[in-house]
């Protein structure tokens, strides 16, 4: 009797997403940076008010904190030099927030304490401006919000305002001592260390297969579960390593390449086993003992063994004696002739992974090398919009939006005198995004973190009230958590953040729980304002961006497509693409959001994930092209290329609007005709030696059409996306005879 599995513990669950969010604990160390910072300038801050009796015990440290914190956590991890100079722009514009607050002061006047929060709105406004030049922008727009706030939280006199920025210099001294110290996690060990992980699951994969073609029984698809798992973490792994050496990203890419094609490669592997065959033909033996031999050589890729070497070429022709027997079924043949490719690609990627393992990061390889990473370019604040009249950016709506939505929440603290108003526009400018959707889901994450985590700093305040430290204990190790989930948990890091505030303010200024309440429908005062002003004034959605850019990837993609062999002339790589794709899939949560305002891109993930098949199948048709180039095909085979490679462009046409749905389909029985004549020659021994990679070019190019027959029925200006009306349209057309 079998029953349901149980659930995992919680502490295993948690370490198993922190080893796929970060690897090599990058970011972790972080937060351990944080914390040891964090108590630092609370003991030298309370340490410098009392020796020169500033009266300020509370407030010193409070602004030393503030800066620790800005200067790591909105400083993300790269190299020493790099975090450096970001955290000498974070500190230069610290600085400046509060040379201008010293001069507003003193904040014990009405008057000045209502300057100090209308200063807020220009800052708010110039704070999403600043996101004009990406992420790094984004991130000092929010440093210097979250100074001003606690600046103006604290109402400083001119003297006081001097103080504190002196508390600041401090604060961000220990950070950067702390910080920038050699006891630094190594991103690119961590990449080293998860490809290796990558290669010893392949392996794993590898021998699975083998014992299920040896013993005859069905290859269950859960061992790919393993595999994808680790794809995220490689991707991770990699991010951390070009922001600790970008100078190396060329290589870094290629090797993260070559893993890529091992993945898939073997994966495939597993479609390549003949699903009807004669067991009176003994191919099961050579199929498995090839996959052992590549398992094997994963394993231990440093150990170069020439008998087993022989043995893997023995059993390869063994497997291409059997492929060729007219005694097997048509598909059959075919299965086994592209498993003959699949092992030989394999051979030479496992070579490549053998020569970058024992020569770390060798240059990009020779025939398809990346270019360098080119410094993202600011945003204009005006753009041309289609009808051809200038209009407003993306970022400089945001930041007309931020300040309108700031406007009202200093509006509602001057009228309602709200208790502590600042929560709300802190909440604006923490929740309101780059796009409706992304507004809408940072406001949904946020209020229900704070609910969550002002609830349970009130169970930890009434259980823990009398031990201060204690309290600050837990509330240092929830900014640590904060930090650590900030980029993939957005709604964790908000609960985090909501636990850690109210007990602070508990700290420094005896909040009690009405105050604490107050944090709850203030954040959500501020985060419906937020949203509000996001859909009503100068909106960006998102889909609206999203058909031109999957039909730029389309036409990137037929652009490097119609480079490759048989056509003369410089080859251009698809690997590139496969980034771009995973950045738009990374946008999906915001893109189904926007459907709640009304603007929907239909089944975006199918489309995502339909984008994703179709670079994998020409990453494959890239491989076998250029080892046909390298093979000197025969010009029968020359021709079957040639048709099957006019059929592939002419889909591309028409997913693009240039050509009538239904022209590539049209073409299918030229490509029939020419397999026909290969297959006629099969015993020439030039055709023999290149059939396998024929096999394998053919069946891509017929499953590449699936994927284009779906994306046109997608990019319809008058269908919607819906996923069922795509996978109709790629099961519609019957496959060719050479798909088998």
């Amino acid at each position: 009797m079998t029953g349901r599995a149980r659930p995992r513990p919680l502490l295993w669950r948690v370490k198993s997403w922190l080893a796929e969010h970060d690897p090599g604990r990058i970011d972790q160390a972080r937060a351990f940076h944080l914390g040891v910072s964090f108590v630092i300038v609370i003991l030298v801050g309370y340490a410098t008010s009392s020796a020169f009796g500033l009266g300020m015990d509370i407030t010193f440290p409070m602004m030393a904190g503030c800066a620790a914190l800005v200067m790591i956590s909105f400083n993300p991890a790269a190299s020493v030099r790099a975090e450096a100079l970001t955290m000498a722009r974070l500190f230069g514009l610290g600085v400046a927030f509060l040379v201008v607050l010293a001069a507003v002061g003193p904040g014990q006047g009405p008057a000045n304490d209502t300057v100090q929060k209308l200063l807020l709105i220009p800052l708010a406004f110039i704070a999403l401006v600043l996101r004009r030049y990406g992420m790094d922008g984004q991130r000092m727009g929010l440093a210097l919000i979250v100074v001003a706030t606690v600046g103006t939280i604290l109402k400083p006199t001119r003297m006081e305002g001097a103080l504190l920025l002196a508390a600041f210099c401090q604060g961000a001294l220990v950070a950067a001592v702390v910080r920038l110290s050699p006891w630094r996690p190594s991103a690119l060990a961590a990449f080293v260390a998860t490809t290796l992980d990558m290669q010893s699951a392949v392996a794993s994969y590898l021998r699975e297969l083998s014992d299920a073609v040896r013993s005859g029984r069905h290859f269950a698809d859960d061992a790919n579960e393993a595999l994808e798992d680790l794809r995220a973490r490689v991707w991770n792994a990699l991010a951390a390593a070009i922001a600790e050496d970008p100078a190396a990203q060329p290589d870094f890419e290629q090797l993260r390449v070559r893993f890529y094609r091992l993945r898939v490669a073997v994966q495939l592997l597993a479609g390549c086993v003949p699903e009807k065959a004669p067991n009176t033909l003994d191919w099961r033996g050579p199929f498995a003992a090839a996959a052992d031999h590549i398992a094997r050589r994963l394993e231990a890729v440093d150990v170069s063994d020439v008998h087993a070497e022989e043995r893997f070429e023995r059993a390869v022709a063994q497997l291409r004696q059997v492929a060729f027997s007219p005694e097997l079924p048509p598909q059959a043949r075919f299965a086994l002739l592209r498993a003959l490719t699949a092992f030989d690609r394999l051979s030479l990627v496992v070579t490549g992974i053998a020569a970058a393992e024992t020569a770390p990061f060798p240059p990009p390889h020779e025939d398809a090398p990346l270019p360098a990473p080119v410094p993202p370019r600011a945003v204009p604040l005006l753009v041309t919009g289609p009808d051809g009249r200038r209009m407003f950016s993306a970022p400089l709506r945001v930041a007309c939006q931020g300040a309108i939505a700031t406007v009202i929440t200093t509006v509602l603290d001057l009228v309602v005198h709200l208790d502590h108003a600042y929560w709300a526009t802190m909440t604006v400018m923490f929740v309101i995004g780059n796009s409706v959707g992304e507004t809408f889901m940072r406001v949904r994450y946020r209020t229900v973190g704070t609910l969550i985590g002002v609830a349970v700093g009130i169970g930890f305040f009434l259980l823990l009230g009398e031990h201060i430290w204690l309290l600050a204990l837990f509330c240092m190790a929830a900014q640590m958590v904060a930090l650590v989930t900030q980029k993939d948990r957005y709604d964790v890091a908000s609960a985090a953040v909501g636990f850690s505030v109210v007990l602070g303010l508990h700290i420094i200024s005896g909040l009690g729980t009405q105050g604490m309440v107050a944090r709850v429908y203030e954040t959500a005062i501020g985060a419906a304002i937020a949203l509000a002003v996001s859909y009503v004034v100068l909106p960006v959605y998102l889909t609206d961006q999203l058909r031109p850019e999957v039909r730029a990837l389309v036409r990137r993609g037929r652009t490097a497509f119609a480079t490759w062999w048989p056509h003369a002339g410089t080859r251009e790589s698809v690997s590139p693409l496969a980034q771009d794709v995973r950045a738009m899939g990374a946008r999906l949560p915001q893109l189904g959001a926007e459907q709640v305002f009304g603007h929907s891109a239909g089944d975006a993930a199918n489309m995502v994930s339909t984008l994703d098949v179709l670079i994998t199948y020409l990453a494959l048709m890239e491989d076998v092209a250029l080892r046909l180039a390298a093979a000197g095909a025969p010009e029968e085979v020359v021709a079957v290329v040639e048709a099957a490679r006019s059929r592939t462009l002419t889909g591309f046409e028409v997913v693009l609007g240039e050509a009538g749905a239904g022209s590539a389909d049209a073409a299918t029985p030229a490509v029939d005709a020419a397999v026909s004549t290969v297959l006629e020659l099969a015993d020439d021994p030039a055709v023999k030696e290149v059939l396998p990679l024929v096999a394998d070019y053919l069946a891509y190019s017929d499953s590449i059409l699936r994927p284009l027959r779906e994306l046109h029925a997608a990019l319809q200006d008058d269908t919607p996306w819906r996923k069922e009306d795509m996978i109709a349209a790629g099961r519609a057309p019957a496959a060719s005879k050479g798909a088998a």
